[in-house]
């Protein structure tokens, strides 16, 4: 039984390949979801300052080519150009300018978000691979132990000093343990292959994870829950829905300022040419107007009711997020205390399926226990390692939705709870 022993003590002590923070970069760097949001934030950052553009004049230029066909044929050119400049129109230009610019920080504070997702997907992925990674070890020293307690047995047959019926409970334990490192090593594959899907690797891949990190994860110094609340307000979130109620609030305002008129002047220079006559002229048109709409019904009013109804419920919305998350963060806060006590729990039923599995071993050697006894502690110590492994697994998967709740990267150090 030492090699269990020293097998699960160095279990966790070797760091391999591939580092989980090296996994969160690369996931940030290849993940094609985050790409594309990289590419829409920079959408909204040209759309911001395109709004530039309205506080300068237009120039344009004009051609037009006239052909008549009856008793007279001839045709017409004409040639315009024409500046044009709004001059006033109540400060519309500025709050559409304001609105795309706020509109362009909302987007930003959503692009955190998704980074979090992402940050969380891979945390999630990485520790499921460590955690198939370390059951799949064990699987395998598990195969050694029932192979040496066949051999055992058959040996024991072969003298007369056991039953067959021994012999074949050892053979069943054997296969048993066969079919389940199978499925051990499948669903290491596959835990490997999600973390390549959200790095950027290929599938089939075999990249080497670093299972040491789960264990650190079993000190719970963590912080209190007010620690925690007064981090998660300040998630990127909260500032996209602040920023989307100064947009709403911005736009009733523009709805407002559609009631105003609006000046302009503009300057064109002009030649035209007629073949009917063969003449042509040039001349200069210098225009200052104001644009008002009077009246188009209570449309303008109805849309200045929407704008404002519409910044009313944005007020709420922030409201019931700030409520959402804090009943979401005390969740996953308590079910982080729980998934501690479990550890603990986890680690002495382990410790005492060892000294079980000892007892039993030594009793079966010297004729003293039978095969089912040495059977059931060698199956109990196999379950016992995996609700260990499993139990530093909620843990940190735990953890990661905490972080992902709070919108940080790592769960600052607190007190031990």
């Amino acid at each position: 039984m030492k090699h269990f022993i020293v097998i699960f003590s160095l279990l966790f002590s070797i760091a391999y390949g591939l580092t989980i923070e090296e996994a969160v970069k690369l996931a940030e760097k290849n993940h094609p979801y985050l790409l594309q949001q990289r590419y829409a934030l920079e959408s909204y950052r040209f759309d911001y300052l395109s709004t530039y553009g309205n506080f300068l004049p237009s120039v344009s230029v004009d051609y037009s080519y006239s052909r008549f066909r009856n008793s007279d044929d001839y045709f017409s050119r004409n040639y315009s150009l024409t500046f044009y400049w709004t001059i006033y129109n109540a400060g519309q230009n500025i709050l559409l300018s304001r609105i795309k610019k706020v509109m362009f920080r909302s987007f930003g504070e959503n692009f955190k978000e998704t980074m979090l997702d992402i940050q969380y997907q891979v945390k999630k992925a990485y520790y499921q691979a460590c955690a198939d990674k370390e059951i799949l070890k064990f699987r395998k020293v598990q195969l050694k132990a029932a192979q040496k307690n066949f051999d055992m047995a058959k040996k024991k047959l072969k003298l007369g000093l056991v039953k067959k019926s021994d012999y074949l409970q050892a053979k069943v334990r054997l296969e048993n343990v066969r079919y389940m490192l199978v499925q051990a090593e499948n669903e290491y594959k596959k835990s490997i292959a999600n973390l390549n899907s959200l790095i950027g690797f290929p599938l089939d891949r075999e990249t080497e994870v670093d299972s040491a990190v789960i264990i650190d994860f079993e000190d719970d110094k963590i912080p209190d829950f007010d620690t925690i609340k007064n981090l998660a307000l300040k998630r990127p979130v909260f500032k996209q829905y602040r920023y989307d109620l100064d947009v709403s609030r911005l736009q009733a305002k523009q709805s407002l300022l559609s009631f105003t008129p609006s000046v302009y002047v503009s300057y064109s220079l002009n030649k035209d040419y007629n073949s009917l006559y063969a003449s042509s002229s040039d001349y200069n048109l210098f225009r200052i107007g104001i644009s008002w709409t009077i009246f188009e019904g209570l449309k303008r009013y109805y849309s200045y009711l929407s704008a404002k109804e519409n910044e009313r419920s944005y007020r709420y919305r922030l409201k019931e997020l700030k409520r959402q998350i804090t009943l979401n963060l005390y969740s996953i806060y308590l079910d982080l205390k729980t998934a501690y006590k479990n550890v603990n729990v986890a680690k002495t039923l382990l410790k005492e399926a060892e000294h079980n599995y000892k007892q039993a071993l030594g009793e079966y050697k010297v004729g003293k226990g039978d095969i089912i006894s040495l059977v059931t502690a060698e199956s109990a110590l196999a379950d016992a390692h995996e609700t260990y492994v499993r139990s530093l697994l909620n843990i940190a998967l735990t953890r990661a939705t905490l972080e992902r709740e709070m919108g940080i990267e790592k769960i600052p150090a607190g007190k031990r709870k």
